[in-house]
């Protein structure tokens, strides 16, 4: 006799997670899992397809299952593959891969380009465990910050990147391999995209990597030029000294004028102006630290305003695109505008970051009370003027926090400071929230230099009133 069956899947419309189905709760359909399960701290059961089987047959299958004893004979252990995506990786990690190449790899640096060392990675990924879940690691939690969804999958990378970590510490002969330096420059990443302070435990952690290996001529450019990002942010921020063995290593930077302009791809500055800045922080410590007669300090900072001058782009400049450590130039990419436009950004962006340059060199001599003079006053005007070519954060505007302290930090009036806010809102959407960071910096900045005007404090600058409060941070 035919029989009639029931539907083949249970009724599920409106898209929610089978947790939420069968507690009757809104569901908020969120990827990799729901978002209210997450806040509720269960486990949330997916949105697959379910069949529903006739009662009849489920019975019948279930006594067959009772009946049937499997032994190792008539069952072997087979390992069910997961869905494997072109990258060769499961699912869930295809994901957030394509997440790191096609997203984080073009906003975590200025300017996209060809050689874009962020998707070098890749291949360097697929075969060593570190690098690939360091790189999930920083993907995920983006991922949910983007998103604005409870993290709760990257911390399962980290820790498998960690163990792979340290099992490369223990091997002589990968201890040493650019593999472990990429691998503890992610997890870097992973720490200042999160906002958090814990990134210094792994950037001591590199800065003894390079000192017992020696010889570091045979490292890749890209993760040469990534460090001294690094280096530089640290010794600015914080006044601690920088790295003696880098110095070299941004002498490729310094190019031959017939060789034309260029702007450094993962600063957004003239490829001239990192070492430069490398020189500022040296100075810097030396001046925290009283390690210079004040003549000669102020010899030394006369001598590198006058280098800073020197790297000026021209308004109709058309520079080419390369990173510090490497002379090779390459095109850059245009994503999300024209080539003119993104020339006129890239332009207007080296600008920024040379006049917030000498701002930050001057202030090494002298104290934030004193009032800027014409020269650096003229600066900070045409940086704010630029500003308003790089209206948003694509592109070259996405590596703007730095600057953006470095001006606010001298600004008193009411309209300005609302300006500067609103940009580093703008650089919030880009889920990289060191960016927060600079804008709590800045916060406390103004309310400190506003009870200065009313007598209550004594001046500071802005690097010690962030690490007052506890905000050391990484503020590109």
């Amino acid at each position: 006799m035919e029989r009639t069956l029931p539907r083949a899947t249970r009724q599920n419309d409106d898209g929610a997670c089978w947790t939420c189905l069968n507690k009757n709760r809104e569901c908020d359909g969120g990827l990799p899992g729901c978002g209210i399960c997450a806040q509720r701290g269960v486990r949330c059961r997916g949105y697959a397809v379910r069949l529903q089987w006739p009662a009849g047959l489920a019975n019948d299958t279930r006594h067959m299952r009772q009946r049937r004893t499997f032994t190792r004979s008539n069952c072997p252990d087979v390992a069910l593959p997961g869905t494997i995506s072109a990258l060769g990786l499961p699912a869930e990690e295809s994901f957030f891969m394509q997440h790191y190449v096609q997203n984080i790899a073009r906003i975590a640096l200025a300017i996209d380009y060809n050689g874009n060392g962020y998707r070098s990675l890749l291949p360097m990924a697929m075969q060593e465990p570190a690098v690939l879940n360091a790189a999930l690691a920083v993907a995920a939690s983006h991922h949910s910050r983007w998103q604005r969804k409870t993290d709760i999958v990257s911390r399962k990378y980290l820790r498998a990147a960690s163990k792979a970590l340290r099992d490369r510490f223990t091997s002589p002969d990968r201890i040493h391999s650019q593999v472990t330096l990429a691998s503890m420059l992610l997890l870097v990443s992973f720490e200042v995209f999160s906002g958090s302070s814990r990134w210094k435990g792994h950037y001591d952690g590199i800065r003894g990597w390079i000192r017992t290996r020696g010889d570091c001529s045979d490292l890749d450019p890209f993760l040469k030029t990534w460090v001294c990002l690094l280096d530089t942010q640290t010794a600015l921020n914080l006044g601690q000294p920088a790295m003696p063995e880098l110095e070299t290593w941004l002498d490729a930077s310094v190019a031959p004028a017939s060789e034309g302009e260029c702007v450094d791809a993962l600063f957004g500055c003239s490829s001239r102006l990192p070492k430069l800045m490398w020189t500022a922080s040296q100075l810097y410590t030396m001046s925290k630290n009283n390690l210079l007669p004040a003549h000669e300090l102020q010899t030394q900072v006369n001598t590198l305003q006058s280098q800073i001058r020197s790297t000026a782009l021209p308004e109709d400049s058309n520079p080419a695109v390369n990173i510090s450590c490497q002379r090779t130039a390459s095109p850059f990419a245009t994503v999300g505008m024209g080539h003119e436009e993104l020339r006129r950004r890239m332009v207007a962006t080296a600008e920024i970051f040379r006049h917030a340059s000498h701002i930050c060199v001057h202030r090494i001599m002298h104290r934030p009370e004193e009032a800027l003079p014409a020269e650096m006053q003229e600066s900070l005007d045409g940086a704010q003027k630029l500003l308003t070519m790089v209206p948003d954060a694509l592109g070259p505007g996405a590596n703007l926090g730095w600057c953006l302290v470095v001006l606010g930090a001298e600004m008193d009036r009411t309209h300005e400071r609302e300006y500067v806010r609103s940009r580093l809102d703008g650089l919030h959407l880009l889920g990289i929230h060191n960016t927060k960071n600079g804008q709590r910096i800045l916060d406390e900045v103004w309310a400190h230099r506003d009870r200065v005007v009313c007598g209550l404090a004594a001046p500071e600058r802005w690097q010690d009133t962030m690490q007052r409060i506890g905000q050391e941070q990484i503020l590109v």
